[in-house]
């Protein structure tokens, strides 16, 4: 009986990148502002992972890596946005504060002009 070798996509977009989940989930993990992200350590995602360190810092270098960064920053933006209307929203009604109040306007394409 004759094993199979099962291929990742991945790896056919990412050419020459063993691990290319880990390659997708760094990118991701860079990409999540710093406050936030789970490790907050780069050591600590390499092992979680189950890379080596240095094998992060040269992921960083390769030219497929930080395209995916900003895509992985453009998705988590667009993912927020709902939630960050919601607090303009609830900022404007409660305190009253004329910018706040225009740039919601705005977003809904009000423009208020001062005359």
């Amino acid at each position: 009986m004759t094993k199979n070798t099962i291929h990742s996509d991945l790896q056919a977009i990412i050419p020459g990148v063993f691990h290319a989940s880990e390659f997708m989930q760094f990118a991701v993990w860079c990409a999540t502002p710093r406050q936030i992200r789970k490790p907050k350590k780069q050591k600590e995602f390499a092992i979680l992972v189950g890379v080596c360190e240095d094998t992060l810092t040269d992921w960083k270098k390769r030219p497929e890596f930080w395209p995916l960064v900003r895509q992985s920053m453009d998705d988590w933006i667009k993912e927020r946005i709902p939630d960050v209307i919601g607090g303009l929203y609830a900022k404007a009604c409660t305190k009253g504060n004329a910018k706040d109040v225009e740039t919601f306007l705005k977003i809904a394409g009000i423009n208020i002009k001062n005359d």
